[in-house]
């Protein structure tokens, strides 16, 4: 057997959304496993930060890139980021970024304002992202996108309808995604987490039937996974990850 059989060692990895919980998992997950990887976040301090304790850890490159994907400037700011780090290519996109934060809305109480903002930083922002690394994807030769849907996306959830809208609109973009991207050898799937918390920490509210937490790692375990190339022949695949539960 290959001494990486995942092919993820020194290969370039762009996780946007780095600095989050799930996030961050991503980003050492990748570290671990040998990859060069390049966080993105919003603020400097953060996603520097991040960088540093990821070449700690892991001994490998990291490169913060700081950009707001909601913003007419953020695909110039992510371009200028990627290529003052040096990275002139992509092996793997994963996309981690939420504007959702965790409050119930009741539909009649959720503002067109509010609903908006979650649809613009949770699916129009992943568009953005993907169309703005895409050279740099397809210069790799063996690129794979991973977007992150939600379990709200595939199977509703009260008083959250801003999220589930835009998760859905993100498993649907990774299916047209898929087609439209395959000729040029990138593979695009979704990991859809049910809620996510730390090991130990109680869920603060029902979850509902069926519904299991799951911690970041593991969230992050099914991201490496259809990352590598272990997954080559999945393409356009929707990944439910809910505590392994049906």
């Amino acid at each position: 057997m290959s001494a990486d059989p995942l092919g993820l060692a020194g290969v370039p990895v762009l996780v946007a959304g780095a600095t989050g919980r799930v996030g961050g998992a991503v980003a050492h997950a990748f570290a671990a496993r040998g990859a060069e990887v390049v966080v993105h976040g919003r603020h400097d301090k953060s996603t520097g930060a991040l960088a540093d304790a990821l070449v700690a850890a892991h001994g490998v490159r990291a490169h913060p890139v700081t950009a707001d994907l909601t913003s007419p400037d953020g695909p110039q700011a992510l371009r200028a980021g990627l290529a003052s780090a040096g990275v002139d290519r992509l092996a793997v996109l994963v996309n981690c970024v939420t504007g959702y934060d965790g409050q119930p809305r009741p539909v009649a109480a959720l503002t067109a304002a509010e609903f908006r903002a979650v649809l613009e930083t949770d699916l129009v922002a992943v568009h953005t992202l993907v169309t703005t690394a895409l050279p740099l994807l397809a210069a790799s030769g063996r690129a794979r996108v991973v977007l992150l849907s939600s379990l709200a996306g595939v199977r509703g959830r009260p008083a959250a309808a801003h999220l589930c809208a835009a998760k859905a609109g993100v498993a649907g973009l990774t299916l047209a995604l898929a087609h439209d991207l395959a000729g040029q050898g990138i593979r695009v799937n979704c990991v859809a987490p049910g809620p996510v918390q730390e090991p130990g920490v109680p869920h603060p509210g029902p979850l509902g039937p069926g519904i299991v937490p799951n911690t970041p790692d593991e969230v992050a375990g099914c991201v490496v996974a259809l990352a590598s190339d272990l997954s080559s022949p999945v393409n356009g695949h929707l990944q439910v990850v809910n505590g392994g539960r049906p």
